[in-house]
């Protein structure tokens, strides 16, 4: 039957407003960056670690929870599943623009 709910549960993450944004600030930055530069780019950037971490798709080397706000220092990192899911979403972005893009042929011939 595979696991439904999971898939769900993960899409409905990858749709709050700032996920992608989050993944990116990561992904510009070779694949880490700091609290600062993650909440310069997406809004409510401590939930959605929680979210992406509980999720599997970022980690903190740094030992501690995500239970308070972390120190605009501290690091995080794309886990192998981040960077692939990023991939895809990347994809998917292009193959969406390619589809709403103006038609450059001319009208009317």
């Amino acid at each position: 039957m595979g696991d439904h709910h999971g898939t769900e549960q993960t899409l409905s993450l990858l749709a709050r407003r700032g996920a992608l944004e989050l993944l990116l600030a990561m992904h510009h930055r070779g694949g880490t960056a700091s609290f600062a530069q993650i909440a310069a780019e997406s809004p409510r950037p401590t939930a959605l670690l929680r979210a992406m971490a509980a999720d599997g798709f970022v980690v903190s080397p740094h030992a501690g929870s995500l239970d308070s706000e972390p120190l605009a220092e501290t690091r995080f990192c794309l886990t192998s599943r981040g960077a692939a899911i990023l991939g895809h979403l990347l994809r998917l972005r292009h193959w969406l623009a390619s589809r709403t893009a103006p038609d450059p042929r001319p009208t009317g011939t």
